[in-house]
């Protein structure tokens, strides 16, 4: 049973009609990527990559039946088939590519730089393997079913006699990757929905007064400091520890307002196995409970965040596939029997698969396309607030060439600093208590050189520790800063300290390893013997020869004798260069004249050759000429008989 020319009308019009919504939708998306900066984050990426194959889906589409109509072996037949099988199911590897960076964020600890130098596996994975059927397909054919592009009702695609192959190759291999997608995000939705609950119970303990301890500091061997940015990757995995690992793209749009001006992270001060000391407290301040409900909103906006995206994709994925894929069973289940109801569901939901990634891509990204809509200067202010964090990168450099202060992490989303932990306030107890212990010897005394060398770092150290601000560093941690700020500040002024004290420490040592104070004082003792020669030389009237010694005498000899040598070696030197600058000159002439008889030696052998082809060309029509010449006079003789 077929269906009627209305009906394959009504299926015209809605295939074109998505068709075009997808591709304006699309446009939009590829316009705002390439036009900002700010779009430019792993997730949408990979929606900008996607949205190449939507445009090629989308062009197949809008050609809707115009292909059947052609023929089964028009190149618009071809064509269109070949789009689809292409360009198709590659919607759904580039779902499963996000999710897979996800994952990556997630359980491997990913960064955006890593999930970047990956992109393009991805992209040989969503072109690459849907292309390998697709191709095939020309050169698969039967004196029974015909070749396998040919009329699918909707389009040209794999024709009917060959509908198992859309299942085995189309949608089976889809529904495999849609489920593996959908296992990803269940498995991150139950790792978020567990350590939201651990950080709700902690955060239940600090409402009930335990705020101090969680970031009250101890004079003890080590603190351990860690932090981890998470404006690059999205959701934050946050423990009952503190310690998160984020996902950016999936929370980087959930704050708007002041907080959009902040780096999303997490913070850790962990004490470590010794001696304790008078904690320092912080007094809880009256607004403390509205700092927990803050930030427990915050977590449960990059909870809803998550959920959101994932119910996108859900949803996007379910309502392109699950009609498109139940009218290609019901096909295969009855060959002859058409469903216009299915048909139509299909025509309109397949073509909107780059709109459901442009929603998604609205979705993420709205707060940056309002500011870009408006095309006011907020991005500028924006972008001039975030300057401080350039420091940070500055002093993990810094941290990373002091070993024995810090261990700094290589990726550029965390920071890890190790470091003994005293307080500066409870430096001068620490000092008292060892007052009894004599100071080390000094080995050498610095001369003038060593000392100033010694001034110039200690000013050098000085301004790069002033430039570590408390306000440059609670730019960093604007959540510490802002609920439990002297705690912050006393975690800034053991960094600096610890910072300086471990700088110095290390530049000590390579002082006393390199034995620099000592090279530098003997250097202090070459120059002044220089110098008091000098003077004494200019100033003092010519020795008798008798009265030198005898390194004196053998140099007031020799010294003649040497520059004459030098003389007449430089001497011989000058005239070596001259006689290899003229060899060079002769033998440039003379490749030069090589050359030339070169040309006109292949110019006498062309003549030659073509002398020798036209003697040859002569002898044969000589030949001929006799030839006809005797043949004319045995004629003549047999006329005259």
């Amino acid at each position: 049973m077929s269906l009627s020319d209305s009906a394959l009308s009504a299926i015209m019009v809605a295939e074109r009609t998505t068709s075009i919504l997808s591709l304006v939708t699309t446009t939009f998306v590829i316009g705002t990527f390439l036009c900002s900066r700010s779009f430019r984050k792993p997730i949408t990426r990979l929606v900008f990559y996607a949205s190449w194959g939507n445009v090629m889906t989308n062009a197949a589409t809008l050609v809707s039946r115009s292909g059947v109509l052609a023929g089964q072996y028009s190149a618009l037949c071809l064509f269109q088939g070949f789009f689809i099988q292409w360009f198709m199911p590659a919607d759904a590897l580039w779902t499963f590519a996000m999710a897979c960076n996800v994952y990556l964020t997630f359980f491997r600890k990913y960064d955006a730089s890593r999930l970047r130098s990956i992109e393009w596996k991805y992209a040989i994975m969503c072109y690459g393997v849907p292309f390998i059927p697709s191709f095939v397909y020309f050169f698969i054919k039967s004196d029974s079913k015909g070749p396998i592009y040919g009329s699918a009702v909707l389009w040209c695609w794999v024709s009917t006699p060959w509908d198992v192959l859309r299942i085995a190759v189309f949608y089976g291999p889809t529904w495999f990757i849609i489920l593996l997608t959908f296992t990803i995000y269940i498995r991150v939705g139950l790792h978020i929905y567990r350590n939201r609950r651990l950080l709700h119970n902690f955060s239940s303990a600090d409402q009930q007064g335990t705020i101090d301890s969680a970031f009250e500091i101890h004079a003890s061997k080590v603190v351990r400091i860690t932090s981890e940015a998470a404006h690059a990757n999205g959701p934050k995995d946050t423990t009952a520890q503190a310690h998160g690992h984020g996902h950016g793209d999936l929370e980087s749009e959930r704050i708007s307002g002041a907080a959009e001006n902040y780096v999303r992270y997490s913070v850790t001060v962990e004490r470590g196995d010794g001696i304790p000391m008078a904690p320092i407290k912080q007094p809880v301040p009256p607004a403390s409970a509205a700092g927990q409900n803050a930030r427990n909103a915050l977590t449960s906006a990059a909870a809803w965040a998550y959920c959101k995206y994932a119910i996108l994709y859900f949803i996007a994925l379910l309502v392109t596939w699950v009609p498109s894929t139940i009218n290609r069973v019901y096909s295969l289940a009855r060959p002859n029997s058409v469903s216009f109801g299915l048909e139509l569901a299909s025509a309109i939901v397949l073509p909107l698969q780059g709109f459901w990634n442009s929603i998604i891509y609205i979705a993420i990204s709205w707060s940056l396309i309002t500011k870009f809509l408006r095309r006011d200067r907020g991005r500028r202010s924006y972008a001039a607030g975030r300057r401080p964090l350039n420091f940070r990168q500055m002093n993990r450099k810094h941290l990373k060439q002091s070993s024995g202060l810090a261990s700094v992490g290589s990726s550029e989303e965390s920071e890890n600093f190790e470091m003994p932990s005293p307080a500066p306030d409870d430096r001068p107890s620490q000092q008292a208590a060892n007052d009894n212990t004599p100071s080390a010897p000094v080995a050498v005394t610095p001369g003038p050189r060593a000392s100033r060398f010694q001034d110039i770092y200690h000013k050098a150290l000085r301004a790069t520790v002033k430039a570590n601000s408390y306000e440059n560093f609670a730019t960093c941690f604007p959540t510490p800063a802002r609920y439990v700020p002297a705690s912050l500040e006393s975690v800034h002024r053991q960094l600096n300290a610890k910072l300086e004290e471990g700088a110095t420490a290390e530049f000590n040592e390579i002082l006393k390893e390199r034995e620099v104070v000592k090279g530098l004082n003997e250097l202090d003792r070459l120059v002044g013997d220089a110098r008091r020669r000098k003077d004494g030389g200019e100033s003092e009237s010519s020795v008798p020869p008798h009265m030198l010694g005898a390194d004196g005498l053998y140099q007031a000899h020799l010294a003649p004798f040497l520059e004459h040598a030098q003389d007449s070696l430089n001497a011989k030197l000058e005239t070596t260069q001259s006689q290899n600058a003229e060899l060079a000159d002769r033998i440039i002439a003379q490749r030069k004249e090589m050359e030339s008889l070169l040309s006109g030696l292949e110019a006498v052998m062309a003549d030659l050759e073509g002398s020798a082809k036209a003697s040859t060309q002569y002898s044969k029509e000589h030949s001929l000429r006799q030839k006809s010449m005797q043949v004319d006079e045995d004629i003549k003789k047999r006329t005259a008989v």
